[in-house]
């Protein structure tokens, strides 16, 4: 395309009648924006900002357990024009409370300090200008507490529960570490014997596996650590069949007991950490001498087990009834 039609296409862009309508709205849409962002700024407005805290100065044998918020809400009220001025402001120097250490602590005891309202609204005015309103402060009042490090080691209390599934068991339950360091006023440790967790409830368990726990919070307190893992071992079901033979019980010594057959088929579940230690010896299957003269009705000898090792469950006699026949010698 020659170069002359192509300046001309171009005049014809900029200079064109579309090109003017289209300059002329621009114009009139940034005063009309200019307007409005006088007038709104020129407004009464109120806008919420967020200050830091921080706590100087703390010397170093000195343990905080009970810390101040990290942040406040404060709503201000002013000026559109204030109020964007004191968020440009803030940019290079952020909104923060700075609170002394030495100026609220209580001499050399254990102490819980309270900043007031009016006290907490007087050190967020020093960076405001004479016409800004405090609107609200959220917290309104700052609390910190503090010793000289006095605290004892206690152990380490679950407040919960921990079941496993119907085809599982729980082996053995783990708190690591089982005792932490308790900081707190002599007051309150003199009477603590143990620190408790949080409530909680853990249930179907089918595998090992380690949860963290966190420690009940508790007024002028802190821990070291402040949680712990709950490691539980979780162990299976499985099932077991023995052979165990009947046996009679005070039998008059000219008289001996016969049954047909004379073992029968013991099954039941065990816990997997059980299974080799579970042998026949473990179970007594017999009757009594009593038993068996009361049994007029029946030619058959019901069974059942006198005892039960531990870890089992669900135990199944087959067969359940024998024949039987008492014998003289």
């Amino acid at each position: 395309m020659p170069k002359s039609k192509r300046s001309l296409r171009w005049k014809e862009v900029l200079f064109g009648t579309k090109s003017h309508e289209l300059l002329v709205f621009s114009f009139f849409l940034a005063v009309s924006f200019g307007f409005w962002l006088l007038q709104a700024l020129n407004e009464t407005l109120e806008r919420e900002v967020q200050y830091s805290v921080e706590l100087d100065g703390v010397p170093s044998d000195v343990v905080i357990i009970d810390s101040l918020p990290s942040t406040i809400g404060v709503t201000l009220h002013d000026r559109g024009v204030t109020l964007a001025r004191h968020s440009i402001s803030s940019i290079f120097r952020p909104n923060r409370i700075r609170l002394d250490f030495a100026k609220y602590a209580k001499a050399k005891s254990d102490a819980e300090v309270v900043i007031s309202p009016a006290e907490v609204q007087r050190l967020i005015r020093r960076n405001l200008l004479a016409t800004t309103r405090i609107q609200s402060v959220r917290p309104d009042t700052l609390r910190f507490a503090y010793n000289h490090g006095l605290s004892r080691t206690l152990p380490v209390k679950l407040a919960g529960t921990v079941k496993a599934s119907r085809q599982n068991y729980i082996q053995s339950i783990q708190i690591v570490p089982d005792s932490v360091r308790v900081f707190a006023p002599k007051a309150m440790l003199d009477t603590m014997k143990a620190v408790y967790s949080e409530e909680f409830s853990m249930e179907g368990l089918h595998e090992q596996g380690s949860h963290t726990i966190m420690l009940r919070e508790q007024k002028l307190t802190k821990y070291e650590p402040e949680q712990v893992d709950l490691r539980v071992s979780v162990g299976y079901y499985t099932e077991k069949t023995l052979q165990v033979p009947v046996m009679g019980l005070n039998f008059p010594a000219e008289k001996k007991l016969r049954t047909f057959p004379s073992t029968v088929s013991i099954t039941f579940r065990v816990e997997s950490g059980r299974y080799h230690k579970v042998t026949a010896e473990d179970f007594v299957l017999a009757t009594t001498y009593e038993e068996l003269l009361q049994n007029t009705e029946n030619s058959k000898l019901l069974l059942h087990l006198k005892t039960t090792p531990e870890g089992v469950s669900n135990v199944r006699i087959s067969p359940q009834e024998v024949d039987y026949l008492i014998e003289q010698m």
